[in-house]
């Protein structure tokens, strides 16, 4: 049975201290800091915690930026040890644990080690899911999970413990104790391969050939993202940013600049298109990425030497018949 938690249900003065709580509650003792998007706006969170055999789901949504921190100190409070296998579902997150700090994008799966020092910062609006697994069940040494912890992506099983995450906290109430505890095992077993598997299995970057194709087709499906940054290309593709602006570099390409350049095409394309006649000039920058009319105007007006409203006015003429 699902225990679910709502903030939307208490007086705004009680929310931040209420979630605080219900989330330490759900997981280990740590520091819980929220803060707002903007001043004045009321936390407005959800969390729902149930269990699958000896694996506890967790899964939840906030509209306020959440920082986890266990320091030294608190992981000497005693609780059951657990790793937590998360999949963050919105919004860009960081994980910051044993000397290693990635960037977890929308779709990603981190291991986060219970037991030990971390911090984990959602941005935002935010959400994810996540499986938390006792240690004395995985029966691995921590020098294992330690290793795994960095090298996760690595692990072909990957992509499969990613969606069993997903999937399994989907549906709280939709099975029996029975195939709750088979499906907890199994989630375990499964859990045990991935980090065996990571730690064995160092990830090694691709070639730079590679690598680019891998960022062209990364930034061709997301141009229209706003928050689409080499922060972010780098964790979705698994190497580091150093990495990414060194592999660029050797290729002549500035990554930013390439974007921006990506996006003012597509706009320019946009706004010649008749099918498009409709849509402002602003909606046709917020399509593509950019935040600010005027910002985008500016740069689009540097690229091509004409305003967008101007390159409109020209491109509907030469329509004409």
């Amino acid at each position: 049975m699902a225990v679910v938690f709502d903030t939307d249900g208490l007086a705004v003065a009680e929310r931040v201290d209420a979630f605080r709580a219900m989330v330490v509650d759900a997981t280990v003792p740590s520091s819980v800091v929220l803060d707002p998007e903007a001043p004045g706006v009321p936390l407005s969170a959800r969390l729902a915690t149930w269990q699958l055999g000896p694996v506890q789901v967790v899964r939840s949504e906030a509209n306020h930026r959440m920082q986890l921190a266990r320091s030294p100190r608190q992981t000497r409070i005693g609780c059951t040890p657990m790793l937590s296998f998360a999949v963050q579902t919105r919004n860009v997150a960081r994980h910051e644990q044993f000397d290693h700090v990635r960037t977890v994008p929308v779709g990603a799966l981190s291991c986060i080690d219970l037991t030990a020092p971390y911090r984990f910062v959602q941005h935002h609006v935010h959400a994810g899911c996540a499986l938390q697994i006792p240690v004395d069940e995985l029966d691995l040494p921590a020098s294992v999970v330690r290793r795994a912890v960095a090298t996760l992506p690595g692990s072909p099983l990957y992509d499969l413990m990613t969606a069993h995450v997903t999937t399994l906290s989907r549906h709280p109430d939709r099975w029996d104790a029975q195939v709750a505890g088979g499906m907890g095992r199994s989630a375990v077993e499964l859990a045990r391969s991935l980090l065996l598997s990571a730690a064995d299995k160092p990830y090694v970057p691709a070639d730079d050939d590679t690598l680019l194709s891998q960022v062209r087709a990364y930034v061709a499906r997301h141009l229209g993202d706003r928050d689409l940054s080499p922060d972010r290309i780098a964790a979705a593709l698994h190497v580091s940013v150093r990495h990414l602006y060194a592999v660029c570099a050797r290729n002549d390409v500035r990554i930013e600049q390439w974007i921006i350049a990506q996006r003012l095409d597509r706009a320019r394309t946009d706004l010649a298109d008749p099918a498009h006649a409709a849509c402002t000039v602003a909606a046709v920058a917020r399509r593509w990425g950019f935040r600010d009319s005027a910002h985008f105007s500016r740069r689009f007006r540097r690229a091509f030497g004409v305003t967008p409203t101007d390159w409109r006015t020209t491109a509907a003429g030469q329509q004409m018949p």
